[in-house]
């Protein structure tokens, strides 16, 4: 094996490492003014109007089911197809999970399955947008409102991505974004939250900080005010001035990423175009996808991945459904469309760091681990 071409990339610049100084030089590393810097040059990049900065995705998603009014024993809707980092926040609600099936031969929720599953105990519904494929949020946000239930845009891995020209998360009444290491923004760690009201925005960095209002905390000489009541307490979800530095440092070059990615995506599209055995995820007309990865169908998933990482293609089944956990009590619910996909989906690297010449080899990997794996099924049946 000569190169490995990794399914994800971390962004690091100069500009990264020179933020990093300054700040652990200025001692400032917890908090500081990167943090609304940061905030407010997001809310240019989402197009939302109230963005709360937290310490990680799952805070964030934690805090939206919270202000939602989610409590123990109350429903929220979701895919099993999803990262950990998403539904686990429902546990952390005592909440109670309930499986939607995605669409057929698609990755995303599928609006009828939604519908049918809604009962007098839901309270949210979490749309994830897998790996940045844009899921049906105007059709999704329009079902919400009419049964009084608030909608989720879990945008974790969606950042740019868009539907008619509006950003992904625009329809929500909470959206969800994530700046882990691998996502469009290396933040090292962090999260956030896109409110759709003032109001709430407030609530959500109060609580994000033990429910403490900061504009009374302190009197004029530095010193807790006794006078400043905290009537809600709430949890340590602050995302840290460093994080937030490393993210403003990267605020110039994450449109040319994601352009690079989308040329990438398309170019992928056309070299596999005619591989038998392979079918692209489809992307619905108005849809951009932010293309964490670039996801395809294949038959013997499981063949067709050995092969793709013995010549050096990190490609993966991207998720584990997560209804088969205990934790979510680890009965699987009859998915007959999340099955296929669980079975069949893989995802190829796709991103900014590759150049064309790899993006050839990739799809010329991928067709000789699909003919490789027709001819063990051949030889199989002989």
């Amino acid at each position: 094996m000569s190169k490995v071409f990794p399914l994800y990339s971390v962004v690091t610049t100069p500009e990264m490492e020179g933020a990093a100084v300054e700040i652990l030089r200025s001692g400032k590393i917890a908090g500081g003014e990167w943090v609304e810097k940061f905030e407010q040059g997001l809310t240019s990049i989402v197009g939302l109007p109230y963005v709360v900065s937290t310490i990680d995705m799952t805070s964030a998603l934690f805090l939206a089911l919270h202000l939602a009014g989610v409590s123990e024993g109350d429903e929220v809707l979701t895919t099993a197809f999803a990262c950990l980092s998403t539904n686990s926040a429902i546990a952390h609600v005592k909440a109670v999970p309930v499986w939607v099936d995605v669409s057929v031969g698609s990755v995303s929720m599928d609006i009828a399955d939604l519908e049918a599953k809604i009962s007098k105990k839901t309270k949210a519904v979490i749309l994830y947008h897998v790996a940045g494929y844009p899921g049906p949020a105007k059709e999704i946000s329009e079902l919400c409102r009419r049964h009084n239930v608030v909608l989720i845009e879990d945008c974790d891995n969606s950042l740019l991505a868009t539907q008619d020209s509006m950003v992904v998360g625009s329809h929500g009444d909470f959206a969800i974004y994530s700046f882990y290491p691998n996502r469009q923004i290396n933040a090292t760690e962090g999260g956030a939250l896109a409110c759709r009201t003032e109001e709430m925005a407030k609530k959500a960095r109060r609580l994000r900080r033990f429910g403490i209002d900061f504009n009374t905390f302190r009197t004029k000489v530095g010193e807790i005010n006794p006078q400043s009541d905290i009537p809600e307490i709430g949890w340590g979800m602050t995302m840290n001035n460093l994080c937030s530095a490393l993210a403003c440092a990267q605020f110039s070059t994450v449109q040319a990423r994601h352009e690079a990615t989308l040329e990438n995506a398309r170019r992928l599209q056309t070299l596999i175009s005619g591989i038998h055995g392979v079918q692209a995820v489809p992307v619905k007309p108005g849809d951009v996808p932010a293309y964490w990865v670039f996801l395809v169908f294949v038959e013997e998933q499981e063949r067709v991945l050995a092969e793709l990482k013995s010549r050096g293609v990190m490609a993966s089944r991207v998720h584990q459904r997560n209804d088969l956990y205990s934790g979510f009590s680890g009965q699987a619910v009859e998915l007959p469309n999340t099955d296929y996909l669980q079975s069949n989906i893989l995802g190829l690297p796709c991103g900014w760091w590759l150049e064309e010449a790899d993006l050839v080899v990739i799809a010329s990997a991928l067709k000789d681990a699909v003919a490789a794996t027709a001819i063990d099924q051949v030889d199989r049946l002989l």
